[in-house]
């Protein structure tokens, strides 16, 4: 959503953080891909790129990547980082802007995985829904999907809902970030199973805070057949 991109084109200007990927993609990766014999041959896109972290990651173990982000500042940091590291022949691509529009300029069977940490939520449920199409023609057949996403009770997702299961925080890790949707158990099929996919793995992580509060995120992990 427009607003979101603006709202997260002003923190990354205003904030140096997210340089390391989250563990889960850690596993991910490693899982479906450490054993590929040749790894520039392996493409992988991940949408809500951000600074870079999770590309960075991937591309450090030998992985081309392509990444797609709102933010102009979050994608200049990325390939400055990526250049500073001698990684820039890991980069088949970069793009600033909506994703859900990027994506048409993206040849269709042509990435081995797509990764979503914390992005998709920024939309609303039907336009997850037709971004997630979109990935999954951007996917060659066997390919793999990882979405982390906010699941329902996170600190600061209680409050009064402006759309299918999305508010505006006023608490919580998401407080002023602007349209956040969560995703309860029941809307993962929904959301995510398409005529050309399945899941192949759901797990659910929380960190409790001192507060009492938690935040609760789903691992969602599909594959195109």
């Amino acid at each position: 959503m427009q607003d979101n991109i603006q709202i997260w084109e002003e923190i990354f200007q205003n904030n140096e953080w997210g340089k390391y990927p989250a563990v889960a993609v850690i596993k991910f990766i490693a899982k479906n891909f450490y054993s590929a014999k040749n790894r520039k041959e392996i493409k992988i896109l991940e949408i809500g790129s951000g600074t870079g972290a999770n590309l960075w990651f991937c591309a450090r173990e030998g992985f081309s990547v392509y990444g797609i982000d709102g933010s102009q500042t979050a994608v200049e940091r990325m390939l400055y980082r990526f250049n500073e590291e001698d990684l820039s022949d890991k980069i088949i691509g970069s793009s600033v802007g909506d994703y859900y529009k990027k994506l048409d300029d993206i040849d269709d069977n042509s990435f081995d995985a797509i990764i979503d940490v914390e992005s998709l939520y920024c939309n609303s449920f039907d336009k997850s829904r037709e971004i997630i199409k979109k990935s999954f023609d951007k996917l060659k057949i066997d390919g793999v999907m990882f979405s982390l996403t906010f699941a329902d009770g996170t600190y600061g997702l209680d409050g009064e809902n402006i759309d299918y299961h999305a508010l505006l925080p006023s608490s919580g890790p998401m407080s002023g970030k602007g349209y956040t949707r969560y995703t309860t158990e029941e809307d993962i099929e929904k959301l995510y199973k398409l005529n050309n996919n399945e899941v192949i793995n759901i797990e659910r992580q929380e960190l409790h805070l001192n507060n009492g509060k938690a935040i609760k995120e789903w691992i969602i992990e599909l594959k195109k057949v």
